[in-house]
């Protein structure tokens, strides 16, 4: 059978299975590691260049040319820093979906391969006070939700749990500059406090409600306003979405 011929989605020109990037245009060619000998692959790609091993069939969750969440311009595949992502050549955000943040997750050589590739700002953005707005998913349109990466990173991302995580200019380089510094060490350290107190005071309120003993009220809320539900959300968030999750 003929080797399948790939082609530069941006050109059309015919580039080599192991290229990066369209040796005519320069577009940087999206990639996925092999399954076996974790070879950088091209998408297009039905056997792996370096191990001959054939790839499993991808459709990718957010389709080239889908919408930007941000603009609404169209998304266009893209690699950064060998990382396969969409991305708005117009407001320069960057749509991971779940199955390259995993892959991002798993690999420091890969996180500072991104960092690397991105550019860093002359000057940081000017602070604004702007309407919170709920984005729509490029994958399936829902609405995603907003959440402060580990709750300390003071980056606010748009998450779709089933399909990615949305992020604006400079987002994920502040993300992976967050991780590299031992954020997320410092931020499992105090959610693990967080909890122990929380479970402390839940502690206290059943033995003063079974003492018939008055809540002891800090500030007007009672010591176990954290409820088990609340708690429970804590423990799935910590648990699906940080960097280094088991």
């Amino acid at each position: 059978m003929e080797a399948k011929a790939l082609r530069c989605p941006g050109c059309g020109a015919p580039v080599p299975p192991d290229a990066p990037q369209c040796p005519y245009c320069q577009a940087q060619l999206a990639t996925v590691a092999c399954p076996a000998c974790f070879a950088l692959v091209p998408l297009s790609a039905d056997h792996c260049p370096a191990c001959g091993a054939a790839m499993a069939s991808r459709t990718p969750a957010a389709a080239d040319g889908a919408p930007c969440p941000a603009c609404g311009k169209p998304l266009a595949l893209a690699q950064v820093g060998g990382l396969a992502t969409h991305s708005c050549l117009a407001c320069g955000g960057l749509w991971l979906d779940r199955e390259a943040f995993e892959g991002l997750a798993g690999s420091q050589e890969r996180q500072g391969s991104v960092l690397g590739a991105l550019p860093v700002p002359s000057a940081p953005p000017a602070a604004a006070l702007e309407p919170v707005q709920y984005r729509p998913c490029p994958a399936c349109g829902q609405r995603m939700n907003r959440m402060n990466y580990a709750r300390r990173s003071g980056v606010v991302l748009d998450v779709c749990k089933t399909h990615g995580l949305w992020f604006d200019r400079d987002e994920l380089r502040r993300v992976l500059a967050f991780v590299g510094d031992g954020g997320l060490e410092r931020a499992r350290e105090r959610e693990l406090e967080d909890l122990k107190e929380a479970r402390r005071e839940a502690d206290l309120a059943r033995s003063q409600q079974a003492s018939g003993a008055p809540l002891d009220l800090r500030g007007g809320e009672s010591v176990h306003a954290l409820t088990g539900g609340g708690l429970m959300g804590l423990a799935l968030e910590v648990a699906d979405w940080f960097l280094d999750r088991s």
